[in-house]
């Protein structure tokens, strides 16, 4: 589906310059993108690469786990850090979990089954804590509710990386909504970012990157 953030010129000039981690990522990524599953694009990875490269956190949570992609990507970069991630989605849960395995990555990646909210309000009860890395990838019209349970286990100073915020420009205008299928998601998403960019204990950067990403840091 066309996105309408940058022109498709900038766009393939942007991808060119895209570099794979490794064989085994580039691999997942065809098989994603050939199968039409919503992993993060590569201009997205790009920019998650430098923030993670930078922040090195030791403990991330991931809230929208497809099929597993960036959570493999987290975890082949940062050979030190834990990575929880939930998916709600049976199918993409069973094929998470599978190419986790198959990727070696059990002993550091953690697949939950559920709602984002509760399985980290469940983290949250069993104690686990000082989070410093977050990934929102997941039901669109959702991430306040994310965002605020996922808050609650973050160190001062995390990272919040919302991924499709703009969601096909259409965050920005309505035009882009042609037949008016994505009103609720719309109205969600300007909800969030208007919140997360006034929000006095975040910092936020909304960029155009990808499908849009916001980058926040929790004040505490």
């Amino acid at each position: 589906m066309e996105r309408h953030i940058i022109n498709p010129v900038v766009a393939e000039y942007l991808n060119a310059c895209y570099r794979p981690l490794n064989d085994k990522l580039k691999a997942l990524r065809a098989v994603g993108e050939e199968g039409h599953v919503p992993i993060i694009l590569p201009e997205t990875e790009m920019l998650l690469k430098s923030l993670l490269q930078l922040k090195k956190p030791e403990k991330i949570l991931e809230i929208g786990t497809a099929i597993g992609y960036s959570a493999i990507f987290f975890a082949e970069l940062l050979p030190d850090a834990r990575i929880f991630t939930v998916e709600k989605d049976e199918y993409a849960l069973n094929a998470a979990r599978q190419n986790v395995e198959t990727a070696g990555l059990t002993s550091r990646i953690t697949v939950f089954s559920g709602d984002g909210q509760e399985q980290v309000e469940k983290l949250r009860d069993r104690g686990e804590k000082d989070f410093d890395f977050v990934f929102i990838d997941a039901a669109k019209s959702h991430y306040r509710r994310f965002l605020d349970a996922a808050l609650t286990i973050c160190r001062p100073e995390a990272l919040v990386v919302s991924d499709n915020i703009l969601q096909r420009g259409m965050t920005a205008s309505d035009e882009y909504d042609e037949k008016g299928k994505h009103k609720t998601n719309i109205k969600k998403m300007r909800e969030y970012v208007q919140f997360i960019t006034n929000c006095p204990y975040l910092s936020t950067s909304v960029l155009s990157t990808g499908d849009g990403t916001a980058v926040s840091i929790y004040k505490g």
